[in-house]
């Protein structure tokens, strides 16, 4: 399956299109060949920038099964491959539960005070309503770590589509520990979600946080969460990334 999508030019992240929007646009179209099935996973490879104003999107359903259905996919702009993405479905069935991850005790929302982000860099971020807790970016502090409240204005209609953008909106962890901005750009980016995916409203207010695991060698690995207002977890992701200096 073969479709033609648009990139604004207002969803740009330094010089290229914002790699979270990118991969729910994947996932998207991925989710069109198992219809009415939650994803449990999604995983991407970003092999080059998207400049370009429309892109294609293939997909393939390499297994359709009764248990878990996977689904390859390739996006394409300006007759280069630029994001590879595998996506798994699954319905939901009994089975063991255990505990997810809590969200941070941060104030609410309503009392956090909004950040402007640089267009120049981040024009995505007009996109977004964010409200950072604790450390900020650029803020020189010792840990790499993120937390912030964030909606989107107009996020897109497949729940963990928008989840995915969530997962990549704030600044890279690293952010929290510098005082001058670099390009960090993802390179491969993973997302699980929870069975409260599919039913996510990323209009209203979502607790996000981001923590670099580890860096060195030029590269870097984030890890990030979702939560609901009301402490749901959504969605968890890792990021492998360039530290470009």
């Amino acid at each position: 399956m073969q479709e033609i999508a648009s990139i604004a030019q207002s969803w740009r992240s330094w010089t290229g299109a914002h790699g979270g929007m990118l991969g729910g646009l994947v996932l998207d179209h991925a989710g069109r060949q198992v219809p009415g099935t939650p994803v449990r996973a999604l995983h991407l490879t970003f092999l080059t920038a998207v400049r370009a104003p429309t892109v294609q999107v293939g997909t393939t359903l390499v297994k359709a099964g009764r248990t878990a259905s996977v689904v390859t996919a390739q996006l394409t702009a300006d007759d280069r491959v630029s994001v590879l993405g595998t996506a798994t479905f699954g319905a939901a069935t009994p089975g063991p539960s255990s505990p997810a991850p809590t969200p941070p005790e941060v104030p609410p929302a309503e009392v956090a005070a909004a950040v402007e982000f640089p267009a120049h860099l981040v024009p995505f971020a007009a996109h977004l309503d964010i409200r950072p807790v604790g450390a900020l970016p650029l803020g020189g502090g010792s840990e790499p770590e993120l937390v912030a409240w964030a909606r989107v204005h107009e996020p897109p209609k497949r729940p963990e589509s928008a989840a995915v953008v969530l997962l990549d909106a704030l600044a890279p962890g690293l952010y929290a520990t510098r005082t001058e901005p670099v390009p960090v750009p993802t390179v491969e980016l993973s997302a699980h979600f929870t069975d409260a995916a599919a039913d996510f409203d990323a209009t209203g207010w979502s607790l996000l946080r981001i923590r670099t695991e580890h860096a060195g060698a030029g590269w870097c690995v984030d890890a990030s969460e979702v939560w609901t207002a009301s402490g749901a977890l959504v969605a968890t992701g890792r990021q492998a990334r360039r530290v470009i200096t």
